[in-house]
């Protein structure tokens, strides 16, 4: 005796289908808050990086820059400045996720917030876990995937990227921010 299952395939294809993990998470303003709360300012800098600057960056980075525009802010609390807030995007696997990183006045990594993946796997890179490994470094930091950074399995190229953007970001940083 047979027995008919095809009205078993929608279900079995929702159980076995991937969760779509594409979201926005927060704004700018939120990461700016979650970064640096004791901050009260805020103060704008149009960064337009010059041809002789990228190359530079992408030399001594190692990463290769996407514009030579960056949305930048200086931190200031109590009129003095405690460091920068920067957002930038970096491709994921397929799209793109837009990042924010704060850098101390020291230019150590105070904290990276991701505020839109729209990837539908890696959002592992979300996770305070990972993230939290790059508080601390600088431009002379390794930063480098296997190395002093741990990657993620599933995620392997959404962590790549991020972490070669944060690389190109403390770059910039020394070169034309502090």
């Amino acid at each position: 005796m047979s027995m008919d299952v095809r009205w078993l395939v929608p279900a079995v294809m929702v159980a076995v289908a991937q969760p779509c993990v594409a979201a926005r998470y927060m704004s700018a303003e939120q990461a700016r808050a979650l970064i640096f709360p004791a901050a009260d300012e805020y103060v704008a800098k149009a960064v337009q990086l010059t041809p002789e600057q990228m190359r530079e960056i992408d030399k001594a980075s190692g990463v290769p820059g996407r514009t030579a525009q960056q949305p930048v802010w200086r931190v200031l609390s109590k009129g003095k400045p405690v460091g920068w807030f920067i957002v930038d995007q970096v491709i994921g696997k397929h799209e793109l996720i837009t990042y924010a990183l704060g850098i101390n006045a020291d230019g150590t990594v105070r904290q990276v917030e991701i505020i839109e993946y729209l990837e539908n796997y890696g959002s592992q890179v979300r996770y305070p876990n990972w993230r939290n490994q790059f508080v601390g470094k600088t431009a002379d930091s390794l930063l480098r995937l296997d190395s002093d950074i741990d990657n993620i399995s599933g995620a392997t190229l959404s962590a790549r990227h991020l972490t070669e953007g944060i690389k190109r970001l403390l770059f910039v940083h020394r070169a034309v921010l502090r």
